[in-house]
């Protein structure tokens, strides 16, 4: 919880979180009060509903979209180190040269590698292991071998930079697919979860007599909620997966 919590004062303005839990709450509070009647077993659900909500989607969501603007920016850092490596800049130079071209949250990443090459003569990159991008691995691999043995720009890097534009597209196109998909399920679920909606207004003593059983019939109610959570939690978490692998 910790660290869900940190993500997201880094990724949100407070008054963000604030308004989409509200938002969240007031969605799940009015869903299940109007199937059921229930004012405090819908404010408890309503709250469920909001962290279950903000979690699974909206942070969720904000961190793919930070992820996908890294690659975006983790491809640009790779054009430009071949770039400046082939007009014969060595890799410390290249290195500072391309830290003034991209997205600051980039910018902190090089500079750990440049600090390592000014004090130790060193080539340290594996602190870009954290945004697992195969072929971004594969480049720092052959950049250790330009910066021990020297060699071609060209030979050493410029397949890798094809693999490199291959794997993104690949990337998107599965973030596409998956998004479609999901976009398709979350329609077929809505109007699942939609019929005791319309059971309460469309026959309404019927579902009054349904909601007079008590126990039995607010455990049907809430047992659905939870097949819904459970199936949007499966869904969303294959939807924001768009690794490769090779």
């Amino acid at each position: 919880m910790k660290q869900l919590l940190k993500e997201a004062r880094v990724l949100f303005y407070g008054w963000e979180i604030v308004f989409y839990l509200l938002l969240w709450f007031c969605a799940n509070y009015q869903f299940f009060y109007l199937a059921s009647k229930e004012r405090t077993l819908s404010i408890i659900v309503g709250c469920i509903g909001a962290l279950f909500f903000f979690i699974v989607f909206t942070l969720q969501n904000r961190k793919l979209k930070k992820y996908q603007m890294h690659l975006s920016e983790l491809l640009k850092y790779v054009t430009n180190m071949i770039f400046f490596l082939q007009t014969g800049e060595n890799v410390l130079h290249a290195f500072k040269a391309t830290k003034a071209t991209v997205h600051p949250d980039l910018q902190k990443v090089i500079e750990v590698s440049i600090e390592q090459l000014e004090k130790e003569a060193e080539l340290k990159t594996n602190q870009f292991e954290k945004y697992d991008f195969p072929t971004l691995d594969q480049f720092h691999q052959n950049l250790k071998i330009k910066y021990e043995h020297g060699g071609n720009p060209d030979d050493l890097f410029s397949q890798i930079h094809k693999n490199m534009i291959f794997e993104l597209k690949k990337r998107d196109e599965l973030y596409r697919k998956r998004k479609g998909f999901a976009m398709a399920v979350y329609i077929l679920l809505g109007m699942v979860m939609g019929i005791p909606i319309m059971l309460r207004f469309i026959v309404g003593e019927l579902w009054d007599t349904f909601l007079s059983v008590g126990i039995p019939g607010i455990g049907v109610l809430l047992a659905t909620q939870v097949f819904a959570f459970l199936n949007l939690y499966f869904l969303q978490k294959r939807s924001v997966d768009i690794s490769v692998r090779f």
